[in-house]
């Protein structure tokens, strides 16, 4: 008998589908690889030796380790995507499938200036490199990887301080 054979384990595995999905966008997961590499951390569950699903912590290193080889093999830089900051940030903050950070880096978002944004959506919602993103904006690849860096970490510290405020006033 297959894993997702009763109506239970296929409600269970799409719940677990939908936090892998959200959990590797977070990671700064490429659209396009999302539901590839969803699919592989489940399928990599389902071939686990220790009996029964797999649970969720395992499945969503099975993605992040999923990611890492993605990037290794575009031959993505570290530097970029800090994958075990993000994901210690996930550890830390994500008790509510993640509902509670994206709505503290949707209020982050709209702070920010229109051409910051701009840049962010140009990078993580097109997957535009440096160079198309600096031709777009009137700026050279490594004024983007610098406006970039620098726009991760203060959205970093928006989200951080949003939801540090927001657990204080709920206790």
């Amino acid at each position: 008998m297959s894993p997702f054979e009763t109506a239970e384990h296929r409600e269970g595995a799409a719940d677990e589908q939908i936090r892998i999905r959200r959990y590797l966008r977070f990671l700064g997961c490429a659209e396009d690889l999302v539901d590839d590499l969803t699919q592989e951390a489940l399928l990599a569950g389902l071939r686990r030796p220790e009996p029964g699903p797999a649970p969720l912590p395992w499945l969503l290193a099975a993605a992040r380790n999923q990611l890492r080889k993605a990037l290794r093999d575009r031959g993505r830089r570290k530097e970029i995507l800090d994958v075990e900051r993000l994901d210690e940030l996930w550890s830390r903050h994500v008790v509510d499938n993640g509902d509670e950070m994206r709505d503290a880096l949707r209020a982050c978002l709209a702070t920010l200036p229109a051409r910051s944004r701009e840049v962010l959506d140009l990078r993580y919602g097109e997957g535009l490199n440096r160079a198309a993103i600096g031709a777009r904006v009137d700026l050279q690849p490594e004024g983007v990887k610098s406006l970039l860096a620098r726009l991760r970490a203060a959205l970093t510290v928006c989200i951080e301080r949003r939801i540090k405020n927001d657990g204080q006033a709920t206790t």
